[in-house]
């Protein structure tokens, strides 16, 4: 794990950005994550934890980061042409990396970043092809009307260093 922080101008950028991202989406009249039923409060919240924990990569791994707002299941972030899919969580007592397969395409790279702001830690990661069109780690989490997705468990995730370096691949 990797541990990453913030400053105080790159936080400010990036909840200016996560805050563009809810109201852009509500002004284009767009859905919000996979069924998601939050307050606009948590749509808040959890879109600055994402462009926060998209800083905390692109930091890492000394790419340029991109401040996108509305761009769909694009990449968050390319490093040497592959492309980045980039997870932010809260910390709790089981964080996993979701991949949903709705949306998601095969040979990206998918990134678990937990949010402990300022400091930002990055678990690591997993290719979407490993998990996209099987059963592995499928679940609904028993949330009524969301649509299952993959929930890759911390422990086999990939160390980010070796994405990196370019160890792995």
């Amino acid at each position: 794990m990797i541990e990453v922080k913030l400053d105080l101008y790159e936080l400010m950028i990036t909840s200016q950005n996560g805050l563009m991202r809810v109201y852009e989406s509500m002004r284009l009249g767009h859905d919000w994550g996979h069924g998601f039923k939050g307050s606009l409060n948590e749509k808040i919240a959890k879109s600055i934890s994402g462009s926060q924990a998209e800083l905390s990569v692109a930091k890492y791994l000394q790419i340029e980061h991109t401040y996108h707002v509305n761009h769909g299941n694009n990449a968050d972030l390319i490093f040497h042409d592959t492309h980045l899919q980039i997870r932010s969580q809260l910390p709790k007592k089981n964080n996993s990396l979701i991949i949903r397969p709705q949306g998601s395409k095969p040979g990206e790279i998918y990134i678990l970043v937990i949010d402990k702001a300022p400091i930002f830690e990055i678990h690591g990661f997993v290719n979407s092809t490993y998990v996209l069109g099987s059963e592995k780690y499928l679940t609904d989490f028993n949330i009524a009307n969301r649509p299952k997705c993959h929930a890759i468990p911390i422990n086999l995730l990939t160390p980010i260093d070796l994405l990196k370096n370019g160890a792995w691949n």
